[in-house]
């Protein structure tokens, strides 16, 4: 998996990168630029929100897993513990 701070920063310069090529390429008034800035503002913020969901998540998943491989690895340890006793 890749790291999830190159891939947020990824996201982030690039969704600044279009916001600013597509104001400068589309000039308008002072009034719809400034709309058009707050609608990319926005829109950025809800897909790094997103994204950031979606990074925690699969962190969340990789843990979850990993605590339960701990934990049928110790159960496994104490069965066989418990078996050579007995004997």
């Amino acid at each position: 998996m890749k790291d999830p701070k190159s891939l947020i920063g990824g996201f982030v310069a690039g969704a600044a990168l279009g916001i600013a090529a597509g104001i400068l390429l589309a000039p308008d008034s002072g009034k719809s630029t400034r709309k058009k800035i707050v609608d990319g503002s926005l829109k950025m913020k809800d897909d790094l929100m997103n994204t950031v969901d979606v990074s925690l998540d699969n962190i969340r998943k990789q843990f979850n897993s990993r605590i339960d491989q701990l934990a049928r690895s110790g159960k496994s340890t104490i069965d066989e513990t418990s078996e050579k006793v007995k004997v």
